[in-house]
């Protein structure tokens, strides 16, 4: 940046900070006047407080923009360089709490290196000539005595191919269709995971995975399809994603029928665009994440609205559990027309609440932040030591509702002192409504003390968006929710997405309806997952 350049921004940064310094210091005198001659009502005090506290913190948040700090400064000609501090080359001696000790040969850490342990292996014998193999010294014979080995890696991109299958028609022969009438036989062809389709399983795999793993909008894969010689229509590759969602909807209800038999369940959603129809506007629609700590995989849903209604849909048979929820009130009417429902809260929301009223309210908001801290501090004994359901109930009970009850003598101090509208009075009133719920984790050792287990899973949600920007329809998002549930239920049992699809994609078809079970990500691995991969 040039000298002019600089010199324009500092004239700038100055008259930012005059402007600031001259609203801060008018607050405080308006905020003195009106207390002593106006005789302003608490609510009204608080307010301007408030206020004058959001200014102080964005001057905090700012330190480079401070009065004397961050100001360029050119005078005329080149600037002078600093003379260096006395000692500077002097090691830190650690009397400071700035200094740090370090051990003069502390080893570097050693350099990543490629990993190819996974690659699988082509050899490649090079050999001279039978004319090269004469000494040129002692015009002997040679012969092979050793080997040098030199690895190389190489990449070749996917091969698409047409495979064009045979299927033999048998009759009589041609003496014996003389004398008699009989029907041909034609040989059985492959089992096709779309009927009357060409697509292969592994092309339907390979399309969904890069849709909704790698985020590849069709449109995408459409050009790269064509950079391998294969020209399809989008409408095509549309009609294919439906159809194999459709075939895969079986097992999705597999994996949701899991997780509610164990009777606790999470639930969490995320909005999404999506068109309703052609012409008419863009709706936010709901993707939601249904996990249970009991159960494998994880499944998702779609719904055109938020209405609690949608829950019935989703949570078929679920007459008896704890729902593990984030204060979202379709929660509680559902849990009303389901009287064996238990609805539970999350405290990880609770802890998001006071770390955003920090800059109203520090030392309130970071002393409800360490009461919250030892739950989650509690629960990390609790993983570590793999406590049975018994022993962490038990450790909850002792230790746990201390800190609850601590939590909520202090925040009802604390209310009448911050305005219902501010993010402190938010804080406290979302612990104060969620009471009973996030007292559950208290009387139940299976109930988890947070919903991060969904607002994990719905994370590929939130990074696929960004790429396909909306659901076509609310067929389109139903279908990806079902190609969602399977993909990120195979990433939970470690499984390739790829290799799980194209094989799933024509076991489903002829597969038991009985035994559908056996298909879900993790039984597949155990099942057949051994099977396909030394067929592969």
């Amino acid at each position: 940046m040039s000298p002019d350049a600089l010199l324009e921004e500092n004239a700038l940064l100055r008259e930012w900070i005059a402007e600031r310094d001259g609203r801060i210091a008018d607050l405080e005198s308006q905020l003195d006047l009106l207390a002593k001659k106006l005789q302003l009502t608490a609510k009204e005090r608080r307010l301007l407080a408030q206020q004058l506290a959001q200014l102080r913190a964005l001057q905090r948040r700012h330190p480079m923009l401070a009065p004397g700090q961050g100001v360029l400064d050119f005078g005329s000609g080149a600037p002078k360089p600093e003379k260096p501090p006395e000692h500077v080359d002097e090691a830190p001696d650690g009397e400071t709490p700035g200094d740090s000790i370090r051990g003069r040969n502390k080893p570097k850490r050693p350099a990543r290196k490629i990993d190819t342990s996974n690659l699988p292996v082509e050899h490649v014998v090079h050999e001279l000539s039978p004319e090269a193999r004469v000494c040129p010294t002692t015009g002997k014979l040679l012969v092979p005595v050793g080997e040098k080995l030199e690895e190389e890696i190489e990449f070749q991109p996917g091969v698409i191919k047409r495979i064009v299958h045979h299927r033999v028609v048998y009759g009589l022969a041609a003496d014996d269709a003389r004398e008699r009438q009989a029907p041909q036989i034609v040989a059985p062809g492959p089992v096709r995971p779309l009927e009357k389709s060409i697509a292969g399983a592994s092309l339907l795999a390979w399309i969904l995975v890069q849709k909704y793993a790698r985020h590849l909008p069709l449109y995408r894969q459409e050009t790269i399809l064509a950079q391998h010689g294969l020209q399809i229509p989008r409408q095509t590759t549309c009609d294919w994603v439906m159809r194999s969602a459709y075939q895969l909807g079986p097992i999705q209800a597999a994996l949701r029928r899991g997780i509610l038999a164990t009777g606790l369940a999470q639930l969490d959603d995320t909005p999404v665009k999506c068109q309703i129809g052609k012409g008419h506007k863009i709706i936010q629609a709901h993707l939601w994440t249904l996990v249970s700590p009991q159960a494998e995989g994880v499944v998702y849903d779609f719904s055109e609205s938020r209405e609690h209604e949608h829950l019935f849909d989703m949570l078929p048979g679920f007459e008896q559990g704890v729902l593990v929820g984030d204060g979202y009130a379709g929660y509680d009417a559902f849990a009303r027309k389901r009287p064996g429902v238990v609805v539970a809260g999350c405290w990880a929301h609770a802890l998001r609440k006071f770390r955003d009223a920090l800059s109203e309210g520090p030392l309130l908001a970071a002393a409800a932040m360490t009461h919250i801290g030892k739950l989650f501090d509690l629960e990390k004994k609790v993983t570590g030591e793999r406590l049975s359901v018994e022993a962490r109930l038990a450790l909850r009970r002792q230790e746990s509702a201390k800190a609850v009850e601590a939590l909520e003598e202090e925040i009802k101090g604390w209310r009448e002192s911050y305005l219902v509208s501010g993010s402190m009075g938010e804080a406290c009133k979302y612990v104060e409504n969620q009471h009973d719920h996030l007292r559950v984790f208290l009387e139940d050792g299976r109930v988890p003390i947070h919903n991060n287990a969904c607002e994990v899973a719905i994370r590929p949600v939130a990074v696929g968006r960004r790429n396909w920007l909306f659901a076509g329809s609310p067929r389109g998002g139903r279908a990806a929710a079902t190609i969602y549930t399977l993909i990120e239920s195979c990433k939970q049992a470690e499984v390739d997405p790829h290799r799980y699809l194209a094989d799933v994609l024509t076991r489903v078809a002829t597969h038991p309806a009985s035994r559908i079970d056996e298909l879900t990500p993790a039984n597949w691995k155990r099942l057949f997952g051994a099977v396909t991969s030394s067929g592969a």
